[in-house]
């Protein structure tokens, strides 16, 4: 038991430095001047039963200020009144190009066949991907294409201000960050020296169009679930320059109504995170379990020297989360005080994605099946 602790140590004490100074290269999405170029920009956003949100997304998008731009919604067989909004939409605001899918083509995952029929009626030189819960202040796309610009970025994806509505769904969301942060690093996509790593966020994705058709368009990854981070993954890989800023002054989202939905929504994209292996998924389980919540019930019930190492892998964890809750969020880094109880919330939701995957033999998302086989079959595919 002590040398796995040493061990523990020995990680948290990597990942924490590690953070310290990746964190460091993530800059604010401020206000800038105008751009020096003028570029024609086409935003597009898929939406499926956003009945709720997709006008609120809508009027903030066509109130943008000094940038030339289209918005093209695509309506993804939506079961509400999405579409009827839209139409309305439409009619009223000149900048708003509305197309319907009535149906999804096999081999395709539902957002990224969306994302790709708003892009094949595109104009724009520049493209924006982003969802039909989004909302974004009237300055938004002006600074982001300044900060393109300024940095000669490729590809620029933002971290958004994540609305929650209860002190647990920001609790999860703030774990959610702290894991996402030492897991896939993040910050990488502010690293010129490496085509490694890289970082795409769905509620906001700024490249150009050359940059798009050259990684092949979602038609080189239709089946993907995190199609988001695979996107700025495969941009980066093919060596141009991406940037991740922080914008929780110029973009929000909803991330999950509640606890409950966001838990639900991990259904869809854990188990691909973790290569729809039922050995990684045993791994991350353990390994979640054995490096956050141990140590905190070693706290309190040993003592000694294997307590002594067990606060110190505890100061390194509450510490690596209040940094990363800091920065990649508005929530507070008091938050990471329940960091046992959260990890333990996602070992719950991790085993109930992985559990009904198998029993469903694939994931249902939206409505829609997408068996496992295929889902495996089109990821190996595009990787080799």
């Amino acid at each position: 038991m002590l040398y796995l602790f040493i061990l523990l140590t020995l990680f948290w004490l990597i990942a924490f430095v590690d953070g310290w100074i990746g964190m460091r290269s993530l800059h604010p999405l401020t206000r800038r001047s105008r751009p020096k170029r003028s570029s024609r920009l086409s935003v597009i956003i898929a939406a499926k039963d956003e009945e709720q949100s997709i006008q609120n997304t809508i009027r903030s998008l066509s109130s943008q200020q000094g940038v030339e731009f289209e918005i093209i919604a695509v309506n993804d067989r939506s079961n509400d009144r999405t579409g009827e909004i839209l139409n309305t939409l439409q009619e009223e605001l000149k900048p708003l190009k509305v197309i319907h899918v009535e149906h999804l083509p096999s081999g395709w995952l539902g957002k990224n066949h969306a994302l790709q029929k708003g892009y094949e009626a595109s104009t724009g030189e520049y493209l924006l991907f982003t969802d039909g819960d989004v909302e974004f202040n009237q300055h938004a796309l002006l600074n982001s294409m300044a900060f393109l610009e300024e940095q000669q970025a490729d590809h620029v994806t933002v971290a958004t201000d994540l609305k929650a509505n209860s002190f647990w769904l920001k609790a999860f969301i703030a774990y959610f960050l702290f894991g996402f942060g030492f897991f896939k690093r993040p910050w990488t996509a502010n690293n010129d020296r490496s085509n490694k790593g890289g970082m795409g966020i769905g509620a906001f994705q700024l490249l150009s169009q050359q940059v798009y058709q050259d990684i092949g368009t979602h038609a080189a990854f239709p089946l993907r679930p995190d199609d988001d981070l695979h996107l700025g993954q495969t941009i980066k890989s093919h060596g141009y320059k991406q940037r991740l800023a922080t914008g929780f002054q110029q973009i929000s989202v909803e991330w999950y109504p509640s606890l409950k939905d966001a838990i639900k929504g991990l259904e869809k994209n854990t188990f691909a995170g973790l290569y729809y292996s039922y050995f990684m998924a045993l791994f991350a389980i353990i390994g979640t379990f054995i490096s956050q919540v141990l140590p905190f019930l070693i706290l309190i019930t040993s003592d000694g020297l294997l307590q002594a190492i067990a606060a110190f892998d505890v100061l390194l964890m509450v510490g690596l989360f209040a940094l990363t809750t800091r920065k990649m969020s508005t929530y507070s880094p008091f938050l990471s005080f329940l960091l046992p109880v959260t990890a333990s919330i996602f070992i719950y939701a991790t085993v109930k994605a992985v559990w009904l995957t198998y029993k469903r033999g694939g994931i249902m998302w939206r409505g829609t099946f997408y068996s496992i086989k295929e889902l495996k079959k089109k990821r190996n595919k595009h990787q080799s």
